[in-house]
């Protein structure tokens, strides 16, 4: 009988351009500042929660194109009911999005390439 388990494959780092297993992989949102929106970046072990960190110092910037950017980056990953968040007064968007970013980190939320 074949095996349908599914061939182990890598992700390379975005940030330190390193391979690595898709176990050890992060898939995070990452706030490109040149581009002034949040892109989807993939992290090893070494490097995602570092992204985290910086994001979180650009929500507490409040940087205006933020909250529809992340929630752009949700619905890419599959979230339908990002309007609670791009509808919600500012200081609530960025709760919201502190929030998802703890979610992220204690792996309550993992995002998938």
């Amino acid at each position: 009988m074949p095996d349908d388990a599914e061939a182990p494959y890598h992700l390379m780092c975005s940030a330190c351009y390193t391979p690595c297993p898709a176990a050890d992989g992060h898939v995070v949102p990452h706030w490109r500042a040149d581009s002034r929106r949040i892109l989807t970046a993939y992290r090893c072990g070494s490097c995602w929660r570092q992204t985290l960190t910086e994001l979180r110092a650009v929500v507490l910037r409040e940087e205006p194109e933020l909250p529809d950017s992340f929630c752009d980056f949700l619905a890419r990953q599959g979230f339908t009911d990002t309007h609670v968040i791009r509808t919600a007064a500012p200081e609530q968007q960025r709760q919201y999005m502190l929030r998802i970013l703890d979610a992220i980190e204690n792996g309550q939320l993992t995002f998938h390439p």
